[in-house]
């Protein structure tokens, strides 16, 4: 008789607070890739985005390995999964930049952790549960023997991108069938690391400061896999644009592909000064690019390490715009140079210039980045609950304005943007996919304000000292873990029995 092949199930929480990009809902690239390598090793695989259908906790239960995806915001709803689902007698294992920096704090809630980069270790794992002892040949496992937590060296040598297969998205429940404008957006990643090192950002730490690239040949190729969706691709790099000669290749061979298919992505705003690759990136099907403009004050730009000039920012919009390129502009609010009128600025900035869409997020010290060691070295971290760590909260104390005062400048800079005005004009000019993201943008504002009205009455507490703890608020916005999966355990129970359960409806889902 032989025995079934094994079974993992990669989960990706959701968000606790809504944002911009709520719209569109892509999924991140790190669980799929390492769902297809085990997929292609003969493992039964699903993955479950929740932002794009719910969890089945039935599947989860007759998983022989759990991996769940962890960005800061995510980290308590993945906890939360982690220790249920491991306290059902299933092996867990956590990953992503969070618990890649805080591998400790998150071995309390789960049996493993991988740290850094996935694909090696994955395969490595594997072989464990296959019938290998050995944990301690996982690169960048951490995990307890017996009372001591064991760190695995990290693997010495970087991933070559090119050895690794394309992400089988149809691995993700429900992704590929979805009917709504997000089914479409193909997530693509062509390169991994950064040359910068931004003060704020964890990319370095945890893939490099060297830019690894895929070829050209592979990712078109992974392209004309999705020519039939009709779809839209976005490009995942921290920097699309970082080798120049890369990307030129890269748009060269979709043109000569012939694939017509329109596409986004992320660049610095030095791009612009090439601008026959910015129309060449037009005429390859570049629609939209994402520009990290952070701020109009050149002394802020330089307390970030931020290596750009203000001064260039709106002739970079205008280059894009002129090629016919849309600009989404990315502001961070509450660098310590910044005072209240470089808010206004930079809110200004981005009304007067034909910036498409925008979006003004707080500065955030992530774990992993330099920022949260000075923040941490100078007492100035206020709320330690990482469901806040999302961009849209004051998590620390400003230099030059009140947490509070941020937070405000914050939420009126999108009101600001997307203004009931400025919606007309783009109705009259019968701009209506644009029209429809600016009402969509201004609901997902009323929307934050509407369920984080504890926190906004926290702020007005800060002349004491915090931590403040968010978990009974942040559970009403999910259904009870406990709830469901003790649901599904009576399922599993009654199924092996041959009898009917009725559900528990003490599990009231979130709004």
């Amino acid at each position: 008789m032989t025995s079934r092949p094994l079974r993992a199930v990669f989960l990706e929480p959701k968000p606790p607070n809504p944002h911009i990009f709520s719209l569109y809902a892509l999924p991140r690239l790190g669980g799929v890739l390492l769902a297809t390598l085990l997929h292609q090793r003969g493992w039964e695989v699903q993955v479950f985005v929740e932002e794009v259908a719910d969890i089945d906790f039935d599947q989860v239960l007759t998983a022989d390995l759990v991996g769940i995806s962890t960005i800061t915001s995510t980290a308590p709803r993945a906890y939360a999964l982690a220790a249920e689902i491991s306290s059902s007698g299933v092996p867990v294992v956590l990953g992503g930049p969070h618990v890649t920096f805080l591998p400790d704090e998150a071995l309390d809630h789960a049996d493993m952790v991988v740290r850094g980069e996935g694909e090696v270790a994955i395969l490595a794992l594997a072989r464990h549960f296959e019938g290998d002892p050995d944990l301690s040949r996982v690169p960048g496992l951490s995990w307890r023997k017996g009372d001591q937590i064991v760190h695995n060296p990290l693997q010495e040598e970087a991933v070559n991108l090119d050895t690794l297969p394309a992400p089988d998205l149809s691995l993700i429940h429900g992704y590929l069938r979805r009917s709504s404008l997000a089914s479409r957006v193909i997530p693509i990643q062509t390169t991994r690391g950064c040359p910068y090192d931004c003060g704020f950002c964890s990319v370095t730490g945890m893939f490099g400061r060297k830019l690894r690239k895929r070829s050209p040949e592979k990712i078109v190729r992974e392209l004309e896999g999705y020519r039939e969706l009709g779809s839209l691709a976005f490009f995942y790099d921290d920097n699309f644009t970082a080798d120049r000669s890369h990307a030129r290749e890269i748009c060269r061979l979709i043109i000569d592909s012939n694939l017509k298919m329109d596409w986004s992505t992320q660049v610095r705003l030095e791009a612009a000064r090439d601008l026959d690759l910015v129309n060449l990136m037009y005429k390859a099907g570049c629609r939209t690019v994402f520009i990290g403009f952070e701020s109009v004050n050149q002394e802020a730009l330089a307390e970030s390490r931020k290596s750009q000039l203000a001064n260039e920012m709106a002739g970079a919009v205008r280059a894009f715009r002129g090629a016919g390129i849309e600009v989404h502009g990315m502001f961070i609010y509450g660098l310590d140079s910044d005072s209240v009128q470089d808010l206004e600025e930079s809110l200004k900035f981005a009304v007067n210039t034909p910036i498409t869409t925008a979006q003004f997020l707080v500065l955030t010290p992530f774990p992993g980045t330099a920022l949260l060691g000075r923040l941490t070295r100078e007492n100035r971290i206020l709320l330690s609950d990482w469901s806040l760590y999302d961009g849209h909260h004051v998590v620390y104390s400003p230099s030059r304005i009140s947490p509070r005062q941020l937070q405000r400048k914050q939420v009126r800079a999108h009101w600001r943007f997307y203004s009931w005005p400025r919606i007309l004009a783009n109705m009259i000019k019968m701009k209506f996919v644009r029209t429809g993201i600016y009402i969509y943008a201004r609901r997902i504002n009323a929307r934050w304000h509407r369920q984080n009205r504890f926190y906004l009455k926290v702020l007005k507490l800060f002349s004491t000292s915090g931590p403040f703890s968010f978990g009974a608020d942040l559970k009403r916005r999910f259904p009870d873990i406990r709830i469901v999966m003790e649901n599904a355990r009576r399922r599993r129970r009654a199924e092996e029995a041959g009898i009917t359960v009725e559900e528990s409806t003490s599990c009231i889902p979130s709004t």
